[in-house]
Order: C-alpha cells, then sequence, then structure tokens
C-alpha cells in the first residue's frame, strides 16, 4: 500500500472496475496554496494515482454522490452492501 504521508490517512483497499487491486486514500493535506485540506486518492500496488482536494462545502456532496450511487445499485441488484 502506498502511503501518502497526509495527516490522519485512512485507506480502504479494493478493486478497481477491471479487478486490479487498488487502495483508495482520505486524508489532510496541504494546496497548491499551502492550505490544509481533505485530500482522495486511488492507488494501484503498481503506482500511487491522482489525487483530489475536497473542499469542504463539496464535501457533503461527495458523500451523498457515494450514496446515491449506493442506492441505484440496490436499484438495479436489489442489494446494498
Amino acid at each position: 500500500m502506498n502511503m501518502r504521508g497526509w495527516r490522519n490517512e485512512r485507506s480502504v483497499r479494493t478493486f478497481d472496475s477491471t479487478g486490479r487491486p487498488v487502495t483508495i486514500t482520505t486524508g489532510l493535506t496541504t494546496n497548491a496554496q499551502g492550505h490544509l485540506t481533505v485530500g482522495l486518492a486511488i492507488d494501484s500496488q503498481a503506482e500511487t494515482g491522482p489525487s483530489a482536494t475536497v473542499p469542504v462545502a463539496a464535501g457533503g456532496r461527495v458523500i451523498s454522490n457515494l450514496n446515491l450511487s449506493f442506492d441505484d445499485l440496490a436499484k438495479k441488484t436489489r442489494r446494498r452492501s
């Protein structure tokens, strides 16, 4: 697992859409202006992937969008995990 050196890193191991292992990491990092912000990244075992900063104003929307996607999945498959 790639450690990014972010503060309060939390990671979840899962698989990408092609079945390759990846790690989804969240934590606190600094943006280009040097301000502390929330970061989100998806890394493979082979390389460090891109990261994105999530502004506080958009954080709730990101969580909401994930929940909506899980709801969409539940409607299609009749399950939510």
